[in-house]
């Protein structure tokens, strides 16, 4: 052998760091072979990979004196793929495919006088490289479930006089430990892959339950992660500026990919009306028909008063109809506000607070039970079961007690006089909740090391660089650069979409428009902003994702 037994436990050590070190597999592979090669003074060197899906490939192929060295796909010409199962059909298999079909060791002392083998990679090498292989080594690399991952082969051993000779048994052993080496570190890392795999399919389909879980916000999760990825490349490309060192490393990437995936994980406890609450007036259907229907029976009780007074001749029949046309277009009018203030896309006025409050006490009479039709939990939310059940006069706009359940208030008049927007306190409240619930849903997950920074990245998107945002009302300099990137990818996807039902989809520049009064007001981190504008990522964005009638005319300089 080449070197003393010490000496080979002590390369054998070393390069079992590198694998453990995390270098480059390539690089490693390489040096495996590299070391081998030299042990067993081989001139040739083969590596046969065979994939999860038993396709068995040439990746490296070396012979010193020829200066033969490919990798990869250059292969190709000297062995072209074969799937390891169909090798049960081929007469004669070459010693590589031998030794990967029948998972055995294969040392032969001069691979010519195999007449049942198949040679053409060898005559290939002979015809192309005027080199003639000899004495052959092959080695079948198992897993722990004896599964075939690659085969290595060794070709024409040398003697100290560089005389071929045959592969002794003291050297096959020697190599047949490598061989186990290198299987696994094959194995672990394809059990990584394999994890990797899992987790992020994993991740992936609970973001597109959650997308699913509304028909309005069903790319959020998807697109979200574009859009990090696109601003966090930007500032990491900065030369000068605030964030000119800013770097990431390759777990850094992979934990913001992560992150951004599952930022909304949270939202599966978010009731569904609650998310896609169009208007204010919306549960699960939107109620302001309950109320028109009243105005239907204001209108139908003036009605039945004008015929009244007609058949009784209480009055001039023009001046009759004018009173009666005058209410309608009243009750017309009055409607028309209340349905413009369930809309939510313009601030309500104290006026008109004060005018909804008003006409709530507008009454007409109900004559039927209120409280049949009733499931048992909602007959136990009315507390007075015979105001329910009697006729009575009711408000057109109701704040009854019933209405108030389970934490949420579901009053007419309390959800109409919501100043702006769709959203009332508690439904914000539990909207907010979701960001907690995905920290408390995030910090379960046991993630790696490499993963450590998920919980902050994606339970940050929604704070503020002011300290104002929740749920812990962090401020800029508590926040990481990715976190402060997540918070603008999610605001900047909410704002573009074109899907949501309490918004009109808005041109580009109304958005940019948006998000710089938010720089100004401390709601997003100046510096990414202007990375974000300079750089251009919402048009690089916008040509892929945003649809093309809301890009209209954008000028950078107008919104830094």
């Amino acid at each position: 052998m080449a070197e003393g037994k010490g000496s080979i436990l002590s390369e054998l050590l070393e390069l079992n760091n590198s694998m453990l070190s995390g270098k480059d597999y390539n690089l490693v592979i390489k040096e495996i072979l590299d070391f081998a090669q030299n042990l067993c003074k081989a001139d040739g060197c083969f590596l046969y990979s065979v994939n999860t899906e038993d396709f068995m490939s040439l990746e490296f192929s070396r012979i010193n004196t020829v200066g033969l060295n490919k990798i990869g796909s250059d292969n190709l010409t000297l062995y072209p793929s074969v799937f390891v199962p169909d090798l049960k059909n081929k007469k004669v298999k070459s010693l590589a495919e031998r030794a990967a079909f029948n998972h055995e060791i294969i040392n032969i002392p001069n691979v010519y006088a195999e007449t049942d083998c198949d040679n053409s990679i060898f005559k290939e090498i002979d015809n192309e490289y005027n080199y003639m292989p000899v004495s052959c080594l092959s080695l079948p690399v198992v897993n722990r479930n004896d599964e075939i991952m690659c085969v290595l082969q060794f070709v024409n051993a040398k003697d100290n006089s560089g005389k071929i000779i045959a592969f002794t048994p003291d050297i096959q052993r020697t190599l047949q430990a490598i061989a186990s080496l290198l299987g696994l570190m094959i194995e672990n890392r394809r059990l990584k892959g394999a994890y990797n795999q899992l987790l992020e399919s994993f991740i992936e389909v609970l973001a597109r339950a959650i997308d699913a879980k509304s028909p309005y916000t069903g790319a959020h999760c998807q697109r979200v992660p574009v859009i990090a990825r696109m601003l966090a490349t930007a500032a990491v490309q900065q030369n000068s500026g605030p964030l000119k060192n800013f770097e990431m490393s390759r777990n850094d990437w992979y934990a913001l990919n992560i992150a951004s995936w599952l930022h909304d994980c949270g939202k599966v406890t978010t009731p569904e009306y609650i998310v896609d609450k169009a208007t204010k007036l919306e549960t699960v259907y939107n109620r302001i028909h309950e109320i028109r229907d009243r105005f239907e029976i204001l209108r139908r009780d003036a009605h039945i008063e004008y015929l009244k007074k007609r058949l009784a001749n209480q009055g001039d029949k023009e001046q009759l109809q004018a009173e009666f046309v005058a209410k309608v277009k009243q009750l017309e009018e009055e409607f028309d506000f209340i349905a413009g203030c369930n809309k939510g896309d313009v601030p309500l006025s104290d006026g008109d607070v004060a005018r909804l409050e008003a006409l709530s006490n507008v009454q007409f009479v109900r004559y039927f039970d209120r409280t049949k039709g009733l499931s048992w939990a909602e007959r136990d939310n009315i507390q007075n079961i015979d105001a329910y059940q009697k006729p009575a006069y009711e408000n057109l706009i109701q704040d009854r007690q019933d209405l108030i359940s389970k934490g949420y208030n579901y009053g007419e008049l309390y959800n109409l006089t919501i100043r702006r927007g769709t959203i009332n306190r508690e439904e914000r409240e539990k909207i907010n909740e979701h960001i907690v619930v995905t920290i408390d849903m995030l910090k379960a997950i046991h993630f790696p090391k490499e993963l450590s920074n998920v919980v902050e990245y994606a339970g940050a998107h929604h704070e503020r660089v002011d300290g104002k945002g929740y749920p812990n009302g962090l401020t800029g300099d508590q926040m990481s650069i990715p976190a402060k990137i997540m918070a603008i990818a999610d605001i900047f996807e909410a704002l573009t979409s074109s899907d949501r039902p309490y918004k009109e989809p808005k041109k580009l520049s109304e958005v940019l428009s948006i998000m710089k009064n938010m720089r100004d007001t401390g709601h997003i981190d100046p510096d990414l902003y202007r990375v974000f504008i300079s750089n251009e990522v919402y048009m690089e964005y916008a040509e892929q994702y945003i649809a093309p009638e809301q890009i209209d005319d954008v000028k950078p300089e107008d919104y830094l």
